[in-house]
């Protein structure tokens, strides 16, 4: 049963990822595909980037197998993209962007424990603002990144970073692109970016980046001439939306000294949310709102008695699984695709009870717990013009990845 579920945990992580990847890009093409005559513009952009890798769990701080402090990495991209030309509107209103896909590979200094980890991923790039011969851009990018060495309990014991091989790829960047020809280009930013397995895999403490980077981008066949038609005042819109989410974690719980055990062991939970919110869509390119999230989380004081060998899950007694959170709501659209931030916070959630470790009764509590405010990072998709799907990655204390979330929702609009 345990093998059939991590099976099955894997299977949809490796979905998640295929539809990061497919379902932005394909919302992008669409109306490309319909004009197929039309041919864009292709580029090349070639990044070098160096910063510092977040303080944001021991392994990173210093407690691994060399006692060194994981602060500094570097890494380098290339990318392939189209560069659109206002053939369609929505390529007017995000005053003409590129996307395509990327290659990055980056370097910890810690080969050893950490491996050389590389990605492939979608992205998009669109300016803020644009002007003769620069432009201010921001982009986000979604992939797959793998080639981790994992925590092993024998191999790599200290790496409780990544539990997985294979993790997401979450990339923002804010900067710029200075014109040096009509085939080249300068491109000075600033990326975050991040590596996590959405808890699918135990342990998932993730590894946050921030960094300055630097590129070159190369256009074939010169750049693109702008169409420019008169795009229709926009009538701001409200929207009230309702939407369910499901995640499955795994909770580590430290077995090692218990009866001789050297170990660790995981146990899966299911967690399910309903959220209900209205946003106002203030621009073509903007949403902002407030939402509440009324949940039932499985791994809430939750953990395990280990005894003769033999793992009891237990909950603590009288402790409610029920939670109550408010949000605000921050959508990026792009055509029927959203890329949405929430911060948000509990209102109710039960006292945390789990008692500490004990080798005399056999209790162990898990590795690690979430604290009062937790954050989204996703994708929304709408499949039709109400109904839309999504994948998120919710996290704890701005950092740290607790689960891939998965949801379905519909939403009513006036004005």
């Amino acid at each position: 049963m345990a093998f059939n579920q991590i099976r099955m945990k894997r299977f949809l992580f490796c979905i998640s990822i295929v539809m990061g990847l497919l379902i932005p890009l394909n919302s992008i093409a669409n109306d490309t595909i319909k004009a197929q005559k039309h041919k864009y513009k292709k580029s090349i952009q070639l990044y070098y980037q160096a910063g510092k890798v977040l303080q944001t769990n021991e392994f990173v701080k210093g407690q691994n197998a060399s006692n060194q402090v994981i602060d500094y990495y570097q890494a380098v991209s290339l990318q392939y993209s189209i560069e659109t030309d206002g053939n369609k509107l929505w390529q007017q209103n995000y005053l003409y962007p590129t996307w395509g896909f990327g290659f990055y590979t980056a370097n910890f200094f810690n080969k050893k424990e950490l491996g050389t980890p590389s990605a492939i991923y979608g992205f998009f790039r669109a300016p803020f603002y644009r002007f003769k011969k620069w432009s201010i851009n921001y982009d986000v990018g979604f992939g797959l990144t793998y080639n981790w060495e994992r925590y092993d309990q024998i191999d790599n014991p200290f790496q409780y970073a990544i539990g997985s091989s294979k993790t997401v790829f979450i990339d923002a960047g804010l900067g710029l692109e200075i014109y040096l020809g009509k085939h080249l280009s300068l491109l000075p930013a600033f990326s975050f970016t991040h590596f996590s397995n959405g808890a699918t895999r135990v342990p998932n403490l993730g590894i946050n980046l921030f960094s300055p980077r630097v590129g070159l981008k190369y256009i074939f066949k010169e750049r693109p001439e702008f169409i420019k038609t008169d795009i229709p005042k926009y009538n701001r819109e409200w929207e009230y939306i309702a939407l369910l989410n499901y995640a499955s974690k795994q909770l580590a719980f430290d077995t090692t000294q218990v009866e001789g055990n050297e170990g660790y062991v995981a146990e899966t939970y299911n967690i399910l949310t309903f959220s209900t919110g209205v946003n106002r869509q203030i621009s073509r390119k903007v949403k902002l709102g407030l939402g509440i999230d009324i949940g039932f989380d499985g791994a809430w004081n939750s953990y395990i008695n280990y005894k003769n060998g033999i793992i009891e899950r237990k909950d603590v007694a009288n402790a409610s699984k029920l939670n109550f959170g408010i949000y605000g709501a921050f959508e990026l659209v792009i055509h029927k695709l959203s890329v949405i931030a929430q911060p948000g916070w509990y209102v109710y959630r039960s006292e945390w009870g789990v008692p500490e470790k004990s080798l005399v009764t056999g209790d162990i509590p898990p590795r690690r717990k979430s604290e009062g405010s937790y954050q989204r990072l996703g994708i929304k998709y709408h499949i039709f013009d109400n109904l839309f799907a999504g994948i998120n990655i919710r996290a704890y204390d701005f950092g740290i990845a607790d689960y891939i979330e998965w949801n379905v929702g519909y939403r009513i609009k006036w004005r």
